[in-house]
């Protein structure tokens, strides 16, 4: 004891299992260190990233990746096509899928699904566009002064977003236009919940040869399109005959044909055809009415 009458007491042993804690933090500490100086920076970009782009990279020249998303569905990329330093067209590619592009080619016919039914329908007020891909549709609808609503459907929020990649002009971008009802649904979920009807459906779809698209291209699809048609309504619908054999092209022709008794096809843009069909609709409109949208 010492002088003041306390117990000597010896310092404290460290235990095995604090030692065995220190070592393991230690260890730890250690693997985290060499993953760090091991792990393949830049290997997303330079490697993987390049290995999804590297075909639409060869078929045009001077293209670029601009913009990248890791979304809940998709990754998306943005390829930026330059000519003579300056950028003239975009394309969309979504797990390594072309889906959608601004090249004169493509806007033609994603706009004609508008144009078309604009001009020989007599007072469209109504539209739904389901499946929003790079917007040349939607922007197609949205310079169309006489619709009233337009209701936009898309499954992929992201999608949608990075449409700022091709509309950086808040003022140009459609979905800024005060008309527009944005819905992040299903398509096919969408038609058979809602209680609207709409003077004109149309859509930008992704290729039927991708994998669950092609249910976008049945009977049931169109017919669900057809039951939420106005009196004199229109419907237009890619069909992309170099993407089909030609026993899938009849049958989605026959399926469109089959839920549209008034049903037809157009010319779009080289091998983008267009399916027209329509509930009951009446014609011929006046010359003033099929050529208002030239004099907007």
């Amino acid at each position: 004891s010492s002088v003041f009458g306390t117990d000597h007491v010896e310092a404290p042993q460290a235990s095995p299992l604090r030692s065995a804690s220190r070592m393991s933090a230690y260890a730890s500490a250690a693997v985290f260190l060499v993953s760090l100086a091991l792990f393949p920076v830049g290997a997303m970009e330079a490697r993987l990233l390049e290995t999804a782009v590297r075909p639409w990279r060869q078929a045009a020249a001077g293209a670029r990746v601009v913009a990248v998303r890791e979304g809940l569905t998709e990754t998306i990329i943005y390829f930026q096509r330059v000519m003579m330093g300056r950028p003239v067209s975009y394309a969309m590619l979504t797990n390594s899928f072309s889906m959608s592009a601004t090249g004169y080619g493509a806007r033609r016919y994603m706009k004609l699904y508008v144009y078309w039914p604009m001009a020989v329908h007599p007072s469209p007020t109504r539209a739904l566009l389901i499946g929003f891909g790079v917007g040349n549709t939607a922007k197609a609808l949205t310079d169309s002064r006489s619709l009233e609503t337009i209701d936009v459907v898309d499954l992929s929020r992201d999608i949608l977003q990075m449409s700022d990649v091709v509309y950086p002009d808040e003022a140009d971008h459609p979905l800024n236009d005060r008309r527009v009802r944005v819905h992040i649904e299903d398509g096919r979920f969408f038609l058979q919940t809602t209680d609207l009807r709409f003077d004109l459906i149309t859509g930008e779809p992704p290729p039927p040869g991708i994998a669950g698209v092609e249910h976008l291209y049945t009977r049931e699809y169109f017919q669900l399109m057809h039951g939420r048609l106005a009196e004199g309504g229109i419907v237009t619908y890619w069909l992309p005959v170099s993407d089909l054999t030609d026993v899938s092209a009849k049958a989605i022709l026959g399926a469109f044909c089959d839920a549209f008794e008034d049903c037809s096809l157009w010319n779009g843009s080289g091998t983008h055809l267009m399916m027209v069909g329509t509930r009951n609709a009446r014609g011929p409109v006046s010359e003033e009415a099929f050529t208002r949208q030239w004099s907007d």
